[in-house]
């Protein structure tokens, strides 16, 4: 899967994923591992998907996932 990546846009990915720092990064990895959680803040992944959308098309779907559903809960 990789292997068809693209070496520049991996190192661009890897960058901005790094830039996330552990915390949001972290909680990005629970809403792809779990979706249906509730332990992770909205505004962190919302932060996140200002520095990585675009990236990968899987993580770009976790994350509007993630935030439509807490917007419905929290309406």
């Amino acid at each position: 899967m990789l292997y068809d990546t693209d070496p520049g846009d991996l190192i661009e990915f890897a960058k901005a994923w790094a830039e996330l720092g552990d915390a949001v990064a972290e909680q990005v990895a629970d809403i792809v591992d779990n979706p249906a959680t509730d332990e992770v803040n909205p505004a962190a992944i919302e932060l996140a998907q200002r520095r990585i959308r675009g990236f990968n098309q899987g993580l770009d779907l976790a994350m509007d996932e993630y935030l439509a559903r807490c917007r419905r809960e929290h309406q």
